[in-house]
C-alpha cells in the first residue's frame, strides 16, 4: 500500500500543496491542470488499494488512468496559452514509458518500476506550481511593458 512508508504521505502533501497553490494563484488552465493531477492521483490510489500493486508486471488499471491523464494533458497543452502544460505532458510521457518497460524488459525489478513511475509526478506538479507563479506575475509585468 502507498501509505506504509512516509513517501506516500510526502507525495500527497506535495500534491495538495502544489495543486492548492495552483488553484489559489492560477487561472483557468492551472485549475484544469490541478484537477487532472488530483483526479489522476486519487484514482491511482483507489485502484492500488482495490487491486494491489506488485509492479512485477504492467499495472493495467494504473496504466489506463495514466493514459487518460496523458490525453487530458495533451488537450490542456493544445488549448492553453501557457507553457507549463507542455512540460507536464512531457514528464507524464516519461512516466508512461516507465510503465511500458515491463513489456520490453520484464527482468527490471519491481522497486525500480514503482519508483520510476512515481518519480515523474514530482516534476509535473512542480511545473504546475511554476505555471501558477508565472500567472501571478504576469499582470504586473504587463503593466510595466505597457508603460
Amino acid at each position: 500500500m502507498i501509505f506504509h512508508t512516509i513517501w506516500g504521505y510526502l507525495y500527497y502533501i506535495f500534491l495538495f500543496a502544489c495543486c492548492g497553490y495552483a488553484i489559489l494563484r492560477g487561472a483557468r488552465w492551472e485549475y484544469c491542470g490541478a484537477t487532472i493531477m488530483i483526479l489522476g492521483s486519487l484514482s491511482t490510489l483507489a485502484v492500488a488499494r482495490s487491486f494491489g500493486t506488485s509492479w512485477a508486471t504492467l499495472e493495467v488499471g494504473i496504466f489506463a488512468i495514466d493514459i487518460v491523464a496523458f490525453f487530458a494533458l495533451i488537450w490542456l497543452s493544445l488549448k492553453s496559452n501557457r507553457f507549463w502544460p507542455m512540460w507536464a505532458t512531457a514528464f507524464h510521457l516519461l512516466a508512461l514509458t516507465t510503465h511500458m518497460t515491463t513489456i520490453v524488459a520484464p527482468q527490471i525489478t519491481a522497486w525500480a518500476l514503482g519508483t520510476g513511475a512515481v518519480f515523474w509526478a514530482y516534476p509535473m506538479l512542480l511545473a504546475l506550481a511554476i505555471g501558477a507563479r508565472e500567472n501571478q506575475l504576469a499582470p504586473s509585468q504587463q503593466q510595466l511593458e505597457s508603460g
